[in-house]
């Protein structure tokens, strides 16, 4: 189904193909300067999508990317957020009155929101570090977001009296600690233990963690670290998007896939299923261990009583296909 929303969206906003006398062959600079349609999502009365269109701004040096709604009819095409810089990741509230989306518009990649009417985005989140996944929870509540820290942070003492929530100070203490490295002399970094980079990101310590924001613009304040201490990357490295996490149908709790990392880190493919309540109470709570394959892309049935997910059947051999899991 998406495949075939992000063909319908691509073949609606190319129009008619007339051939004339400045027609050629496709070449690479055609390539370079397609746009390109991704992350289609459905409202929740089944009649609109929203997408990302990246454009191609040759003379910036860069691509452009903008938030747009069509009707699935292909009717009433429009253009939601026109920003200079990046809008991507859009999310629909259940309620279908407010889109979040991802925007780098103030300086770095935060949570914003936006009503599909169109008007002026609002922004959610104001953190010292870039948000990298966003999923909202089934009564709207509150926003599931992935922040870069250092898995030892908060350090004993960086909690702020007056703070919501724990994760005020993993965010700080990892800020401080990347400001003092950008500041230091010292430019060499000391590897003992693999992955030394993920295809072209060199690895500098920091694991991708989960938090849980509200989504009440009087609470957005509260910020809670649901995996510290987790010495994994929630979703996975390099490719891992939000797909690999999922909401509980109540929204008390949170489903992700992720792999615990040790020595056998760079050659194991056993990403496994975790449950982790809202507030982080707990810690979180393997759900396929008897799996040593890989496991992942969590999603609820409606009523909450089965998880479907996707698995493989043999571990260390990352080509294996997937299977439907209940």
């Amino acid at each position: 189904m998406r495949a075939f929303c992000i063909l319908a969206l691509s073949c609606l906003l190319a129009g008619p193909v007339v051939a004339d006398e400045h027609s050629h062959p496709f070449n690479v600079h055609d390539l370079v300067t397609m746009d390109r349609l991704s992350d289609p999502q459905l409202s929740p009365d089944g009649k609109t999508v929203v997408f990302v269109r990246r454009v191609a701004d040759l003379e910036a040096d860069r691509g452009r990317t903008d938030l747009w709604l069509v009707g699935i009819d292909g009717t009433g095409l429009r253009q939601l957020t026109s920003h200079e810089a990046g809008d991507s990741s859009p999310r629909w509230s259940p309620d279908g009155k407010t889109i979040f989306f991802l925007s780098s518009r103030s300086g770095s990649s935060q949570v914003w929101r936006i009503s599909p009417a169109g008007g002026e985005a609002r922004a959610v989140t104001e953190l010292a570090l870039d948000v990298g996944n966003l999923v909202v929870s089934p009564d709207g509540k509150h926003l599931a977001l992935t922040l870069e820290i250092f898995p030892d942070c908060p350090l004993p003492g960086d909690a702020v009296e007056g703070e919501h929530g724990n994760g005020h100070a993993a965010v700080r203490c990892t800020a401080d600690r990347l400001a003092g490295r950008k500041e230091s002399k010292v430019t060499g970094q000391v590897y003992d233990r693999l992955f030394v980079r993920h295809w072209d990101s060199w690895k500098d310590g920091r694991r991708s963690h989960l938090f849980v924001v509200s989504a009440s613009e009087e609470h957005r304040d509260h910020l809670h670290h649901l995996t510290p201490g987790f010495d994994g990357d929630i979703p996975s490295k390099p490719f891992g998007g939000p797909e690999e996490i999922s909401f509980t149908p109540d929204g008390a709790g949170v489903v992700f896939a992720a792999r615990e990392a040790g020595a056998s880190e760079p050659w194991s493919t056993d990403f496994d299923l975790w449950h982790v309540d809202l507030h982080g109470s707990e810690e979180p709570r393997c759900l396929t261990e008897a799996n040593e394959a890989w496991d992942t892309n969590p999603v609820f049935s409606p009523d909450g009583g089965t998880l479907a997910y996707l698995a493989m059947a043999r571990p260390g051999f990352e080509a294996d296909r997937f299977r439907i899991m209940l």
